[in-house]
């Protein structure tokens, strides 16, 4: 089955997401539950709320849907062997804002990730906002904000700038020497972006649309483009 990524623009479970978050939880086909938020990226800023923080959020959006925490904060509790069954088994899973190169440093190589793989290969959603967003991706900016660096993967041939204004920037700036095949989302606060596997023998993202009232900026190559709140665009 192809499974869906969702992109978040960051300040996750706030008043702002109601609508596109609900809009989210409706692309999760029935059956698959639960939801397991996984607060690694905020592991040094209070994980434990950001857990609190997305139970209370998704409760209020979808009474009945049943919201876990897998605590991973550490490169031990990522090869958790249990942690890594809790999010292998879930339905959706959605990675929490913070530091998005602890995240991918702590995720890279572990049974967590083989877990979250897993979750796509099931039909599942694995969603990232902020730090999660640009983790999941093929490409991240760099510490400092310079250059790129290898994300997760994936969401390939992306990368993610959150709390992005609604105002395109100059695209050979913003690119630096991110290689051509990959495509810069800079994605606002309160919008999520999110994408259906195709049905390839290696399932791609490559079509996305966007949930949220401000516009998503598209960076490929040669332009820079942008969606809006109900729009679909290719990679």
């Amino acid at each position: 089955m192809a499974g869906m990524i969702a992109l978040a623009g960051g300040d996750e479970f706030r008043p702002a997401y109601q609508a596109p978050d609900h809009a989210l939880l409706a692309l999760l086909p029935a059956g698959l539950r639960p939801m397991v938020i996984v607060p690694t990226a905020a592991a040094h800023e209070g994980p434990e709320m950001a857990i609190a923080n997305g139970a209370r959020h998704f409760c209020a959006l979808a009474g009945a849907l049943e919201v876990k925490g897998a605590l991973i904060v550490d490169a031990a509790t990522a090869n958790d062997s249990a942690l890594a069954e809790q999010v292998a088994t879930a339905g959706m899973v959605y990675l929490t804002g913070g530091n998005p190169w602890y995240l991918a440093q702590t995720l890279r190589g572990s049974a967590t990730l083989e877990a979250l793989r897993a979750v796509l290969a099931r039909g599942g959603m694995v969603a990232g906002s902020s730090a999660g967003a640009m983790a999941l991706c093929a490409g991240m900016r760099g510490r400092g904000l310079r250059g790129w660096e290898a994300g997760l993967g994936l969401a390939p041939g992306l990368a993610v700038l959150p709390h992005y204004g609604d105002v395109p920037g100059d695209l050979a700036g913003t690119r630096g020497a991110l290689p051509d095949d990959v495509v810069i989302l800079g994605i606002p606060t309160g919008v999520n972006c999110v994408s259906k596997a195709s049905k390839d023998a290696t399932p791609r993202y490559t079509e996305w649309q966007v949930l949220g009232s401000r516009p998503v900026t598209i960076y490929r190559a040669s332009e820079v483009t942008q969606a809006r709140e109900g729009e679909s665009f290719a990679l």
